[in-house]
């Protein structure tokens, strides 16, 4: 057809075009360490859609090899205005550690408990992946406690903060893999 093969260069996509870190298939806490470390310029990117890049050019891994310019999106932008979704953003640009546990706790609701929804857990037993209602009472909610310090009294918002963006890459992998 008049699309290619599909794949690669020919690959469709949103027009948001460029890596938000140096190393996007690292996990790291970069992300968080180069929206801070820069000052960003909204500007059209090569797909047509407004990004916003920094005046340090700083590159990341090209999507099909080489390097590219390192974009955000409003959205990520708009962390940088928010006074508590700031606080969060330093806390992980500064301390990979929290970032690490609140990723897990948000990936543990994520997974196990339906968002808090406790009629409708899923994860939690056999296949298909849905426990009975004996399993479900007995199943932990949250991650067990450690018996170290409490979390940080930011580490609940980024834990809401985390599941969202992980719920819009999930929801983005789940059209991909429809098509």
């Amino acid at each position: 057809g008049k699309c290619g093969t599909g794949s690669g260069a020919d690959t469709w996509t949103s027009g948001f075009e460029g890596p938000w870190t140096v190393n996007p298939i690292q996990w790291d806490n970069s992300y968080f360490t180069t929206l801070v470390g820069h000052n960003w310029t909204n500007s059209t990117g090569p797909g047509g859609k407004q990004q916003w890049h920094s005046s340090e050019k700083p590159q990341g891994l090209g999507a099909f090899g080489g390097s590219e310019e390192i974009m955000m999106l409003t959205s990520d932008v708009a962390l940088l205005n928010d006074p508590i979704y700031m606080d969060i953003v330093n806390e992980f640009a500064g301390d990979s550690a929290a970032l690490d546990e609140a990723f897990a706790a948000a990936w543990h609701k994520l997974t196990t408990s339906a968002f808090g929804n406790d009629i409708a857990s899923r994860c939690t037993g056999a296949a298909p992946y849905v426990a009975s209602p004996v399993e479900e009472a007995a199943a932990p909610s949250e991650i067990p406690a450690k018996e170290a310090a409490a979390p940080s009294p930011s580490t609940s918002a980024a834990s809401g903060l985390l599941t969202s963006c992980m719920m819009g890459f999930l929801l983005a992998v789940s059209v991909l893999a429809l098509n």
